[in-house]
């Protein structure tokens, strides 16, 4: 039978070693065409045993879905970041290394050539992965076959998932509802699936674990809560009792730093690159429309102080009009408006507001509100004080942080989404937060502003 989980840590390692050879020629011949120095690319072909050094390095790094030959679900996108990044650094310093060992002269290969390299592969290997799962997932291969185990919300969402999300690789064969647990294991036996998913209530997961462990090679388990710290979590053991230390990386001071000196060194890059933006924008919102070129709007910040968000003015001078005009003559208008503060195509935004939305080169000016301390570059959007219902006691956990210019919600699907997930996915970043999380979610905005996805 073929075996859909091997056929796909096969062609993720595959992709690897093609990104590491592809990344080499590029910055190789790059170099050498360009003039900076007369190396003879010949000499880095010699290297291509690098290769499956790099994939065995990503196999240590538990990279292909835990263990190669019985994968099971991935790790999650931050950490599959922050692991590939650390094995391409080692694998090209560990060149280094080798070369200068062996006393390989200088003049045979560039320190520059392969330490650059390395932070491209770096910042690569998951955009190309990523590109490979889809494709995977488009072509209906390399799906690992699952059992799914669960009933209610949670269970729907998270079954929902495995059919449109291509970086899981899971293909739920059968769903079992509460009252067919009993069916589960002699099922899997007869179609020899050997990863069970469940997603229920943790008393009645636990009566039935040690069955589950008589078949299945992996059983992932997923609380039917998702304000559940993952990120930075470790398993542990204590007098023989299992558990898991869950690490609030909010409150480690050091990395409290890191976050702040990440928002502004990035917040002045941005300014500077952005910076004819800043001298154009204004000329046109002039030339296209009446009013003022900025447009500051009252949201809660940090442990819910009030404070004006800057941003380029997208709609009409007369908008707040309008918007009266609008509820008051249509029903399905008010509708839309009170559950979601948002209208679809809204009829306030001027042409160029539209084209500024839908780049997100109207929140530029935010990064003002980041020099002034009141926001940071990557966070949980800021809300308005009507907003604050719908996160319910989540906001205890939400208004605990600055709010941000980019985030994860922005990075998932802003207006696709709805709101129920925009408050899990603020509460998610909340719980989870770490650098790399944040390096994350900036890697994802650049594709996310690119295409424009989910913008209105």
């Amino acid at each position: 039978m073929f075996n859909q989980g091997i056929f796909r840590t096969a062609v993720l390692a595959i992709t690897d070693c093609l990104l590491l050879y592809g990344v080499w020629f590029a910055v190789v011949y790059g170099y050498y065409w360009v003039g900076l120095g007369h190396y003879e690319p010949e000499f880095y072909l010699r290297m291509w045993p690098v290769g499956p050094v790099f994939i065995f390095i990503n196999y240590i790094f538990r990279l292909y879905h835990g263990r190669f030959f019985h994968p099971a679900a991935p790790l999650s996108p931050v950490e599959e970041l922050r692991r590939l990044a650390g094995s391409s650094l080692i694998t090209h310093f560990g060149i280094i290394a080798v070369l200068a060992f062996a006393r390989q002269t200088t003049e045979d290969y560039s320190r520059v050539v392969i330490a650059a390299s390395g932070l491209l592969v770096a910042l690569l290997s998951q955009p190309f992965r990523n590109l490979v799962r889809k494709c995977m997932f488009a072509l209906g291969v390399g799906r690992i076959p699952v059992f799914f185990a669960g009933s209610g919300a949670a269970a729907d969402i998270v079954s929902a998932e495995f059919e449109t999300n291509a970086y899981i690789g899971f293909r739920v064969v059968r769903r079992f509802n509460d009252s067919q647990l009993r069916e589960i294991v002699p099922a899997a036996q007869k179609m020899g699936v050997n990863v069970l998913v469940v997603c229920q209530d943790v008393r009645l997961f636990q009566c039935r674990m040690a069955e589950y462990a008589k078949w299945f090679t992996h059983v992932e388990y997923l609380p039917t809560t998702r304000a559940f710290p993952v990120l930075g979590a470790r398993a542990i053991s204590v007098g023989g009792f299992g558990g898991l230390e869950m690490v609030n990386q909010g409150r480690i001071g050091i990395l409290r730093l890191e976050k702040w000196l990440l928002d502004e060194v990035l917040a002045v890059l941005a300014f500077i690159v952005f910076l004819p933006f800043f001298l154009i924008i204004p000329v046109l919102i002039k030339l296209t429309s009446r009013g003022p070129v900025f447009y500051r709007q009252k949201r809660l910040g940090k442990q819910g102080v009030p404070i004006r968000v800057w941003k380029f003015r997208s709609m009409y001078d007369d908008a707040d009009d309008r918007l009266k005009r609008i509820l008051a003559s249509d029903p399905k208008k008010k509708v839309e408006w009170e559950k979601n503060f948002k209208l679809f195509g809204d009829p306030r935004v001027t042409p160029l507001g539209r084209f500024l939305r839908r780049t997100s080169l109207d929140e530029l000016p935010q990064l003002f509100n980041v020099f002034a301390g009141e926001m940071a570059l990557i966070g949980p959007r800021p809300i308005v004080w009507k907003e604050v219902t719908y996160y319910g006691e989540d906001y205890k956990v939400f208004y605990r942080v600055k709010p941000g210019i980019t985030g994860l919600w922005q990075v998932s699907g802003r207006s696709e989404t709805d709101y129920a997930r925009r408050v899990a996915l603020d509460t998610y970043y909340v719980l989870n937060w770490s650098p790399w999380l944040d390096i994350w979610i900036l890697m994802r905005t650049v594709g996310a502003v690119l295409s424009m996805r989910g913008a209105c």
